[in-house]
């Protein structure tokens, strides 16, 4: 033995009989209440308690892998993601996390991050040999993973994804009313040409949902001839706009993601027009950092730490039920945040 490890004391830590003294109750039933085995729910919620507190007042911490014995659940909850690891923990994704870790911390479960590659049969190895008690799917969900889950019969709650076909639990924002805030706003500070900058986009159902918000609100104040859906990229958008008469340009932009209007912000302060006098530009999300670019962005603020907390919920309920739960879909609502970025078009009347 070294020197050094001579000098430190040992580690007595609580055991499960230090805790069933301390509350006079035999060690089986102790056991049974902190592995929160099955058969816990036949003990009374008061006696639970108290060996709960007993058991953190010793400072008793429980062996995990005794625990997932005994209960036969790992509480870990995976979180399948399509890579790269960097879209999870920035963006909208920063606030879905944190929602999940909240709930899942409350409940004594974990996170096991889960990167969906290329090869489907690396999913099924992860799913199917129950390292986790269910599954927060933060991708979309594509044929073999749906496969997959089914076969796995894991608990799942899809987060941000649409998959009608599957009645699985959804947690899902209204990206219509959310599109549709924001074409109101710029109507109503009188632009009439509006154009929204889709780019190009990967299959989600946020796609569809903005253009229709976005069509709606343009046709029931009369501007359907001005109605432009655009696919091209921030550059390309900026320089077409300078080649066009100032007549016909449009006035106000919706762009899709806060990352492009971000860019474009940039493109349009080198080509010298200026945002909001020559063009007002909204978007959707309130990550970081459209409140601090110059101009603030408005935009439509995205609930993501409430989706994080009802997904986790919604995985949790599976858990609790062995999966005989129906699946529910919960639609959260957007909010419009009005910054500096919008503004009346030049020329309306008292700008």
């Amino acid at each position: 033995m070294s020197r050094l490890a001579s000098k430190i004391p040992p580690i007595n830590r609580p055991t499960i009989m230090d805790v069933a003294r301390r509350c006079g109750l035999s060690k089986t039933t102790v056991s049974i209440i902190l592995n929160e085995s099955p058969a816990s729910s036949r003990v009374p919620p008061e006696t639970q308690q108290r060996v709960r507190d007993a058991a953190r007042q010793l400072g008793y911490r429980p062996n995990w892998r005794a625990r997932a014995l005994a209960s036969r659940r790992t509480h870990m909850i995976g979180v399948l993601y399509t890579p790269p690891m960097p879209l999870i923990v920035r963006g909208n994704y920063e606030g879905i996390m944190a929602g999940i870790h909240e709930v899942l911390h409350k409940n004594n479960y974990h996170v096991l991050f889960v990167p969906l590659g290329h090869n489907p049969a690396d999913w099924g190895k992860i799913l199917l040999d129950q390292r986790m008690d269910g599954a927060l799917v933060l991708s979309r969900l594509r044929g073999p993973l749906a496969s997959i889950i089914e076969q796995a019969r894991l608990p799942v709650t899809l987060v941000n994804a649409d998959a009608p076909d599957h009645h699985l639990p959804t947690v899902v924002v209204d990206d219509y009313d959310g599109a549709a805030q924001s074409t109101r706003h710029l109507v109503g500070l009188g632009h009439r040409r509006v154009s929204f900058l889709l780019g190009q986009q990967p299959p989600h159902y946020s796609v569809t949902q903005r253009q229709d918000g976005y069509h709606a609100v343009m046709r029931d104040n009369g501007l359907a001839d001005h109605l432009q859906v655009l696919t091209c990229t921030p550059e390309e958008f900026a320089n077409n706009l300078l080649s066009l008469p100032p007549l016909e340009r449009p006035t106000a932009v919706l762009v899709y993601t806060h990352y492009m209007a971000i860019k474009l912000l940039q493109l349009l302060w080198e080509r010298q027009i200026a945002v909001p006098r020559d063009l007002s530009v909204a978007t959707f999300s309130n990550a970081y950092p459209v409140e601090d670019v110059i101009p603030p962005l408005t935009t439509v603020a995205l609930p993501t730490e409430q989706m994080g907390r009802a997904a986790a919920e919604l995985v949790l309920e599976q858990i609790r039920t062995d999966g005989t739960a129906p699946p529910r879909r919960v639609v959260l609502k957007e909010n419009l945040i009005v910054r500096k970025s919008t503004a009346p078009p030049a020329g309306a009347k008292g700008n």
